[in-house]
């Protein structure tokens, strides 16, 4: 069929799989980062610390009420700048734009992940936390010790949906930052020139149909990856294998 050719797919599905290490490894670490912020972001909210707990609902707010693509922008331009204005060092000139769309990712997912996260230490009970301070734990080492291992498995499941997500919105990294992941391999796959199976030089096409479809179906795979260890670990969690422990 003319709208679909079966041997540009193979060669693009390929060639877009490739990269599938570029985008977990955005995925993973803006994750990691992400996951670390929103700590901090819920914190300073359930215990309503002046001043900080204002601008970590303003910050919320704002990450929650624009989209990802402009997130994207205003992080890739403004933030080599402020560094610059800081620190005097000029990040923009020898960090690579992966670097800064792994910060933006990173700011995106705490603001989601610091509401479950503050809803499953709100779940958690006061209870829990008084027992804490009753066998000498102080307010740190109540919520490190105590209330966190089990705010994480209440909100396990909501953080697996952001990690989906996020895995999710790094299609747009490309958009924003040329960076060559699985939807970056697709725009330049279907206007580069390759070699066929003969190894001839084959024209640019300008074929995208191939190379969206071969992206869908990594991301589906992915997604579907993500969710079954998310169950695994749930599962685990119920079960009693993974037990928080006490300071």
């Amino acid at each position: 069929m003319y709208f679909f050719n079966w041997s540009f797919f193979l060669i693009t599905f390929g060639r877009v799989a490739g990269r599938i290490p570029v985008t977990l490894g955005i995925t993973i670490a803006a994750f990691i980062l992400g996951f670390g912020w929103s700590l901090i972001l819920g914190a300073v909210q359930i215990y309503k610390v002046p001043v900080a707990r204002q601008l970590a609902r303003a910050y919320i707010s704002f990450i929650r009420g624009t989209p990802m693509l402009i997130q994207l922008l205003i992080c890739n331009l403004l933030l080599p700048g402020i560094i610059w204005r800081i620190t005097g060092y000029n990040v923009g000139r020898y960090w690579p734009p992966i670097v800064f769309v792994i910060f933006a990712y990173a700011f995106n997912v705490a603001a989601f992940l610091s509401e479950i996260l503050r809803a499953s230490l709100i779940g958690v009970g006061r209870g829990q936390q008084e027992a804490a301070y009753s066998v000498g734990l102080t307010e740190i080492q109540s919520l490190w010790y105590v209330m966190l291992p089990q705010a994480l498995r209440i909100a396990l499941p909501g953080m697996g949906n952001s990690l989906s997500g996020l895995l999710k919105d790094t299609s747009l990294a490309f958009s924003a930052a040329g960076i060559l992941d699985i939807m970056g391999m697709v725009s330049t796959n279907a206007t580069a020139a390759f070699r066929n199976s003969s190894g001839a030089v084959v024209s640019a096409t300008f074929r995208e149909m191939e190379g969206y479809i071969g992206a869908a179906i990594i991301f589906f795979a992915l997604c579907i990856l993500l969710e079954q260890g998310m169950q695994f670990l749930s599962r685990r969690l119920d079960k009693g294998f993974i037990s928080p422990k006490g300071g």
